[in-house]
């Protein structure tokens, strides 16, 4: 317990993932309203005293999860840097951008379009962009290319178990 002059610190994290692009209004409203009530309710519980509520946003993307990476694959998005078996693996700038982003969401399917509006920010390219890459992607990965899943007319996911299964699907 507290008693008056004493000074604490009271902190709420939110964290919602949301697709490139997408619009965050909504979000930021939300936030700025749960951050209000907060501050509402601190000030409630003590009169008088000063409660400061704020609200950040970031557009960083959340690190890889653990399980994002297989074994003898690593993908660090802070160096930019993809190895293989221990093997650095030279990677175009959107190969590494669809690696990583598929990686960072592990089973999850994602359209082509899903993948343009994401990794390319919605860019006007062909129809055939996105299975270039993830086949110029694949040959590079060598034996972790499987992890690549191609889902039959929807699209392409990760699974980082199916990575050193040899086959590429």
């Amino acid at each position: 317990m507290t008693t008056q002059g004493d000074r604490y610190a009271v902190a709420a994290i939110v964290v919602q993932e949301v697709a490139d692009g997408s619009d965050t209004t909504e979000l930021t409203e939300l936030a700025s309203r749960l951050a209000d009530e907060a501050r509402r309710l601190l000030l409630e519980d003590r009169p008088g005293s000063n409660v400061t509520a704020a609200v950040a946003i970031s557009d960083t993307p959340a690190p890889l999860p653990a399980a994002a990476t297989s074994r003898g694959l690593d993908i660090d998005r802070q160096a930019h840097r993809v190895s293989v078996d221990g093997r650095p693996v030279e990677l175009s700038y959107r190969e590494f951008e669809l690696l990583a982003f598929l990686a960072e969401h592990p089973g999850r399917v994602f359209s082509r379009r899903q993948l343009v509006g994401s990794v390319w920010n919605g860019a006007d390219v062909g129809s055939r962009t996105v299975d270039v890459h993830v086949r110029r992607l694949r040959m590079k990965l060598g034996p972790y290319a499987a992890g690549i899943v191609t889902v039959r007319n929807v699209g392409y996911r990760y699974e980082p178990a199916r990575a050193s299964l040899g086959t590429v699907a």
